[in-house]
């Protein structure tokens, strides 16, 4: 880098955090960024000791201390750390818990998606909920030096709902970890446990109004006269307590609830394709995930789907049901089709790298001290 001798620390709190997410960006990031800059000197910084957590080591420094409240620990130990570390950059990838005190230490925070404007009532508790999230963000971001998020949709939701000059905020590409080649026998296993047989197909987030598995369960209904044994396997545990209508439910639909880091890519590579009409989404990790396994995408023309996608996906009208049952229709009884989106799925999420966000958040940091414009393409590692 052109500014010899930078001090950063990262938010590593979420690296602890179970792998979704925000936690997979700051774990890959915080594993990889020395890999992508020998000049400057990198921290992580905790709320708690991470050699406690069955995570394993990070090649950079840790710092660990402070309350667990969030937005404590941001406002006291933090503030107090950066000055005692002499540190020049903070990057978080959570969205309101910066240091509004006083700091020399530049801030670039991540907004993933604006959810919470788009989803209130998914959200928020109440309307006190709502207001304190709206002021926490906006200050937030007045704060931030620089903002991050995912895609050039979000980018575009940021500006025009929270007023953001557009030069402020810069997407980052983020990355999908290759899945290793599934064994039949222990497969056979997983599938047996969730008493699932095959074929079938998998949608993701159970009953979270956002990710519209009503309308998977009514899409299913569609294609029974033609596809009588095919079952529909939906993970995720029931959004804040509340369970699909009982008359959504048959013998073809599977609730398999929590299912384990271990077994999801068992049952992508064993599924025949991945519903995913999800009503709003910032990125999307499920569908490249999808797409790493050679898995068939059946998902949204809607927000920063088609974007994350490309044309290694069916595009759906996510609030059309007969539209969601042809699109699976094509994949179960074209297997030239189903397979060419396999490949099309894996060069797909070839794209994406950590190796990839680590080189591009390096070239950012680079510009924010040296002042001049980062052009917004991604970097080559």
């Amino acid at each position: 880098m052109k500014s010899p001798g930078l001090r950063i620390a990262i938010d590593g709190r979420p690296a602890l955090w179970p792998r979704t997410g925000i936690g997979t960006i700051a774990w890959n990031v915080l594993k990889r960024i020395r890999d992508f800059d020998e000049t400057n000197q990198y921290f992580a910084y905790f709320n708690s000791n991470p050699e406690l957590t069955p995570s394993g080591p990070l090649p950079v420094e840790s710092r660990w201390g402070g309350p667990h409240q969030k937005l404590l620990w941001a406002n006291t130990w933090l503030p107090r750390q950066l000055k005692r570390d002499g540190i020049d950059l903070f990057i978080t990838f959570l969205d309101k818990e910066v240091p509004f005190l006083p700091t020399k230490t530049q801030i670039v925070s991540m907004v993933h998606d604006l959810i919470p404007l788009r989803f209130p009532h998914v959200v928020f508790r109440n309307r006190a909920h709502r207001s304190y999230y709206n002021a926490l963000i906006r200050a937030s971001i007045r704060r931030s030096a620089l903002i991050l998020t995912n895609s050039e949709y979000s980018r575009g939701e940021i500006v025009r709902e929270l007023g953001v000059d557009r030069s402020k905020v810069r997407k980052i590409t983020l990355g999908v970890a290759p899945a290793p080649p599934v064994d039949r026998a222990p497969a056979a296993d997983v599938l047996r446990r969730h008493n699932l047989r095959q074929p079938f197909v998998i949608a993701l987030g159970s009953t979270e109004p956002r990710k519209n598995n009503v309308l998977v369960i009514e899409a299913m209904r569609l294609l029974q006269r033609d596809h009588a044994d095919l079952q529909l396997a939906i993970t995720g545990n029931n959004w804040r307590g509340h369970g699909f209508d009982s008359s959504l439910l048959d013998d073809f639909v599977r609730l398999l609830g929590h299912v384990s880091d271990d077994d999801l890519p068992v049952l992508m590579q064993s599924a025949e394709m991945l519903v995913f009409p999800s009503l709003h989404e910032g990125f999307g990790f499920p569908l490249l995930e999808a797409m790493a396994v050679g898995l068939p995408v059946v998902t949204s023309n809607v927000t920063a789907i088609p974007e994350v996608a490309g044309d290694a996906a069916l595009l759906v009208d996510p609030r059309n049901a007969g539209d969601i049952a042809a699109a699976m229709k094509r994949i179960l009884e074209d297997r030239d089709l189903a397979a060419d989106l396999g490949r099309r799925g894996r060069a797909r999420a070839g794209h994406f790298r950590w190796e990839t966000t680590c080189a591009e958040l390096v070239s950012i940091c680079e510009c924010l001290f040296d002042k001049h414009e980062w052009q917004g393409q991604p970097v080559t590692p």
